[in-house]
C-alpha cells in the first residue's frame, strides 16, 4: 500500500512542473508568467514572427500561436491582456 502512494504521489509532482519555453535568445521563461501581460509587448519582445490566429478565436477572445517560441496564446480582445499561455501549439 505504502508503494502505492509513493508512486502516486511522485506522478502528481511530476505532472504538476511549470511549463517553460525558450526564448529566442536561449533563456528559458515560465509560460504562466506571461498571464496578465499585453500579448502585443510579448509578441514584439519574444517573437519575430507574425502570429497564427487559431481555432477558438471569436469576438471576445484571440487565439494566437508563435511557431518561432512555440508558444499559444489566449488573450481578451479588448484588452489585450494575455488571458492563457499554453506551451506548443492548441488547438492543432
Amino acid at each position: 500500500m505504502r508503494k502505492i502512494i509513493f508512486v502516486l504521489l511522485i506522478s502528481t509532482i511530476i505532472s504538476c512542473k511549470s511549463e517553460n519555453f525558450k526564448t529566442l535568445d536561449g533563456s528559458e521563461i515560465k509560460t504562466s508568467s506571461l498571464t496578465g501581460k499585453n500579448v502585443f509587448d510579448v509578441g514584439n519582445k519574444f517573437s519575430k514572427v507574425l502570429p497564427q490566429t487559431l481555432k477558438g478565436t471569436n469576438n471576445q477572445i484571440w487565439v494566437t500561436y508563435y511557431s518561432d517560441i512555440d508558444i499559444t496564446l489566449e488573450s481578451d480582445k479588448s484588452t489585450e491582456i494575455i488571458l492563457k499561455a499554453i506551451k506548443g501549439k492548441k488547438p492543432r
